[in-house]
């Protein structure tokens, strides 16, 4: 039986009353006021009082009755409890994450502020968990059902519910569960070509996004290991000529890993007047990002960066003598068996590869999907955008967890397979990623469709078969 799923992805995004703006001098001025909002919500939250919250909606949500917002307030409360903020970090321009610690809720929980590009004093909407969910407008608000007890029986409920999702509109894409002894179910749903009708199967590759900075990282601690750099290291070290004298002295490795680095991301007018077509190397980033001023100071903060793991990526071809793909498949999907991932291009004929389907066009929200192939670049890199089927992807995960790839303390996840709890995720335009970790069981959800259907599809899996 399916119904609605009851959700811990909480967006609260529907409040009234245009508040003029004020107009902020620059980016990093847009972002301390951003912060400076989230932080009095958050207060306002702990107040557990509705007169206080409702002052902090008037002066910061374009629409903010009482009546529209109460609900969500209580329900809030009463999931979470008092929040204590440990950490912000920019993910993008007027996209704020902020770590907190709940007094009911084990373990951290994510808060997204998400603030309206034309008013950027005002919030749009606010998401707990990661990357969205809940009752906003990007949430794919997928039904879920109650599952029988066994393994044995779940399975053909299982396919049957996620076939369900594919002929709905859902889901596209591959799902594969596991545990530490090996593969439980597998398969493949939807369509890798809407064009022409091609479905999708056990062996498409699709775009894992940001999980494959999970590879980056693992590239610079196999490095570290054999004396090549250190993480202390700053960039001119090993980048003599990159073409920023404070980035050179000042940036770090460690700081380029953690998104401390104060560098900005590649979202910038350069960005989108650049044909995706000339974006496909390292070399291909650096003239353009590369001279511009630090938007932080390095170590300060946390500032999702996709350029800074360019740079890592250039620190790795520098270090190694081979080109980052090269090194990547060489060092790290041999070792764990991923046969079937690779970079491609997205202008190339690849076998078994799925399309992206994206509602974002350059304009702004499509109604009907279209190709996501003139909104990425041409091929992926040290930040993102390498193909795995479900079954690599596990595989790499599956080996960090064993410490096959990665041993030792440069091994963040080893050891984590029975204990651990790790959302590993990517997405974008047409794309979305998860390896799931909880309870002993891994979740990989890979998708040719917009964020965060995978992730919202892993973690709904995830707690319907622990």
């Amino acid at each position: 039986m399916l119904m609605k799923k009851n959700r811990r992805f909480v967006v609260l995004a529907t409040l009234l009353l245009v508040t003029a703006g004020a107009v902020l001098a620059s980016d990093a001025e847009i972002e301390r006021e951003q912060e400076a909002i989230a932080m009095a919500w958050i207060a306002a939250h702990n107040t557990a009082d509705v007169d206080e919250m409702a002052k902090v909606r008037a002066k910061h949500f374009k629409r903010s009755e009482v009546a529209d917002w109460q609900p969500g307030f209580r329900r809030m409360l009463d999931e979470l409890g008092k929040l204590e903020p440990y950490g912000v970090m920019v993910e993008g321009p007027g996209r704020l994450m902020v770590g907190c610690n709940s007094d009911r809720v084990e373990g951290r929980i994510r808060l997204s502020f998400e603030f309206h590009e034309d008013a950027p004093d005002q919030i749009r909407q606010i998401g707990l968990g990661g990357g969205g969910g809940g009752d906003g407008e990007d949430d794919p608000g997928i039904p879920t059902m109650d599952f029988s007890d066994d393994w044995k029986s779940r399975k053909p409920e299982l396919d049957s519910y996620l076939s369900q999702l594919a002929s709905d509109g859902y889901f596209s894409g591959a799902v594969l569960i596991a545990k530490k002894d090996g593969v439980l179910f597998e398969g493949a749903y939807g369509l890798a070509s809407r064009e022409f009708a091609v479905p999708n199967n056990v062996d498409t590759r699709f775009d894992v996004g940001s999980c494959n900075k999970d590879y980056t990282r693992v590239a610079v601690m196999q490095l570290a290991a054999e004396g090549k750099l250190k993480l202390d290291d700053a960039v001119g070290k090993h980048l003599p000529d990159y073409p920023n004298k404070d980035v050179r002295d000042r940036v770090t490795i460690q700081q380029l890993l953690d998104h401390r680095s104060g560098l900005g991301d590649y979202f910038t007018d350069e960005y989108f007047e650049t044909p995706m077509s000339k974006l496909r190397e390292i070399e291909d980033y650096i003239p353009i990002w590369g001279p511009k001023p630090l938007l932080g100071k390095p170590g300060e903060r946390e500032r999702y960066s996709n350029y800074g793991y360019t740079v890592l990526g250039a620190i790795i071809e520098a270090r190694s003598g081979m080109s980052y793909p090269a090194y990547v498949e060489a060092r790290i999907f041999e070792p764990a068996g991923m046969a079937a991932s690779g970079f491609f291009e997205t202008d190339a004929v690849v076998p078994n590869v799925a399309l992206g389907y994206t509602h974002h066009g350059p304009e702004g929200r499509v109604e009907q999907p279209i190709k996501n192939i003139y909104l990425e670049p041409a091929k992926g890199g040290p930040w993102g955008k390498s193909y795995s089927t479900a079954r690599d992807l596990y595989r790499f995960y599956d080996a960090m967890l064993k410490g096959k790839i990665l041993e030792g303390d440069a091994n963040w996840m080893a050891g984590e397979w029975d204990d651990g709890a790790m959302v590993l995720a990517g997405g974008g335009p047409g794309l979305s990623a998860v390896a799931w970790i909880e309870g002993g069981l891994m979740v990989v959800v890979l998708a040719n469709m917009d964020m965060p259907i995978a992730e919202v599809l892993g973690r709904t899996l995830s707690e319907q078969l622990r």
